[in-house]
């Protein structure tokens, strides 16, 4: 989620603060603007099975620009953020030409936008009313950074560990025009929705444009999703997030039961839980331990490849004594396709995330998938990531 917190300080071996981005500080704050600039690269080889052996390695690189204002601190109004983001993203995955996983063992795989680009992503206003429990947001925005993610499998490189898959809102590398609202109910509930232009459902490239060109010719696709957020254990110190949601687009979509014709409009329902399940005793600061995710998303057949998912999976951060930022998971993901004659598609990813300086990740990975595409041989892939927050 792209408008996180990327350049906070972090404390170094010497116990003196140490920047959590390479360069000087006067690249990321100019008066009321700040920036982050993230660079993301892979390199993943297919070690065994796909459908193709030939040359299985491959580069795949993203780099992230984003740029936000305060209203507050550039003296206009209170409440109001200003948000843009760009990305370049360039090299190829495995997945079309080695191993033809419809879940993107990549999530920064661009499908389907080209393999390089760069593109104005996002620009939205954001502004809090009722000293923050009502935000609203406006403008070309990712409807996955608010709806359908879970917390703990944002490390995970499987893109459907990021966004349940069945669910197929308007997000990167294709985000589209929209307005949504988030509301705290209570200290424990929030209510979200949101409604945004339908057209990259389709795959058309509103990724790359300002979203003006195509808005409401492919209908519209709303979301809601109501969120609990309970604290457990003697002292609350096992947090946990649940989540219930559901989406609706109006525009019509290919029957793919009869195989001609289309049925009117598309839906579908979700649900996710994040609990932490064991805390590490004196780790306040830097919170360590054992958690765990659940996801669930179901639509219909006749009108969706993929109908139903689940996917599940466990962190821990700190599990190795002075290396209190790594995290180490492992999680599955099942996809079931609507297709006569198709098999579950099963991914199984397991990864270390490491910390060689408070600017820079490396990640070692692994993923065996089954019946990728419903039809393809296994394949099992090894692969290391590298992030550097510049």
């Amino acid at each position: 989620h792209l408008d996180g917190c990327y350049g906070c300080p972090l404390i170094g071996d010497e116990g003196e603060e140490e920047a959590a981005h390479l360069l000087p500080a006067a690249w990321h704050e100019y008066e009321s603007i700040t920036g982050e600039f993230i660079y993301t690269g892979e390199v993943f080889s297919l070690a065994n099975g796909g459908f193709n052996r030939n040359n299985g390695t491959r580069y795949r690189g993203n780099l992230d620009l984003v740029l936000t204002a305060d209203t507050e601190a550039m003296d206009l109004w209170k409440g109001g953020r200003i948000f843009l983001y760009g990305n370049s993203f360039h090299g190829q995955t495995l997945t079309s030409t080695h191993v033809g996983d419809a879940q993107l063992y990549s999530n920064i795989d661009s499908a389907p936008r080209s393999d390089n680009e760069f593109q104005m992503t996002e620009y939205w206003y954001e502004h809090a009313f009722a000293e923050g429990d009502i935000i609203i947001k406006v403008g070309k925005q990712d409807a996955n950074a608010d709806f359908a993610y879970v917390d703990l499998g944002g490390d995970f490189i499987n893109s459907s560990f990021g966004l349940v898959p069945t669910v197929v809102l308007p997000t990167w590398p294709n985000p589209s025009l929209g307005a949504s609202a988030f509301v705290t109910l209570t200290d424990v509930f929030q209510y979200k929705v949101g409604v945004y232009d339908g057209a990259p459902s389709y795959g058309y490239a509103t990724g790359g444009q300002w979203g003006f060109h195509s808005l409401g010719e492919f209908g519209a696709m709303t979301l809601q999703e109501l969120v609990y957020t309970p604290q457990f254990g003697v002292d609350g110190e096992l947090p946990g997030t649940y989540k219930i949601g559901n989406w609706y687009h109006t525009h019509e979509f290919d029957n793919l039961e009869a195989g001609v014709g289309t049925v009117s409009y598309n839906y579908g329902f979700w649900a996710s839980a994040d609990q932490m399940l064991w805390k590490e005793p004196g780790s306040d600061d830097e919170p360590q331990g054992l958690g765990a995710f659940f996801q669930y998303g179901w639509s219909p057949a006749d009108r969706n490849a993929l109908n139903d998912y689940y996917g599940s999976g466990m962190t821990y951060r700190g599990l190795i004594p002075h290396r209190d930022t790594d995290v180490v998971g492992a999680g599955v993901a099942s996809a079931g396709f609507s297709g006569a004659g198709t098999h579950r598609e099963n991914a199984v990813e397991i990864f270390y995330k490491t910390q060689i300086k408070p600017w820079w990740t490396v990640q070692p990975d692994m993923m065996y998938i089954t019946d990728p595409g419903g039809i393809n041989p296994d394949a099992f892939l090894v692969g290391i990531r590298s992030e550097i927050v510049l």
